[in-house]
């Protein structure tokens, strides 16, 4: 189980700090579960299954798929955003969410140029 904790917290760009503050645990704690000198209790491992959307079969035993099905992705990714360190990706949505209506048309409108272009490079 220690590894795969240690994969949910890397999948998730994450310290150990960071990944013990998401689910009310210390760093040293972290630590502990990774290296498999703990076990994490009962509680924690719903922690880690309700904040990382991870299925708690695949968390306990390595059985089934790793994730549960997200029924909303984009809430889903904005809370990965959120609580990651990417902070490229918080500061272009911010900055994105900033713009007025004509900038955005004009990402759009950019963005559907290149998708033309690059299809057509392909089929050539």
């Amino acid at each position: 189980m220690k590894d795969r904790i240690k994969k949910v917290r890397k999948l998730n760009n994450l310290t150990m700090e960071q990944f013990g503050n998401r689910i009310g645990i210390t760093k040293s704690s972290v630590s502990l579960l990774e290296s498999g000198r703990n076990s994490p209790s009962e509680q924690t491992l719903k922690l880690i299954c309700k904040e990382f959307n991870i299925a708690m079969e695949w968390l306990q035993t390595g059985n089934g798929d790793m994730s549960n099905e997200v029924p909303n992705k984009f809430s889903f990714y904005l809370g990965q955003i959120e609580g990651g360190n990417d902070d490229f990706i918080k500061d272009l949505i911010e900055v994105y969410m900033e713009l007025d209506q004509d900038s955005k048309q004009a990402l759009r409108t950019i963005s559907e140029k290149m998708s033309e272009k690059r299809k057509n490079r392909e089929q050539n």
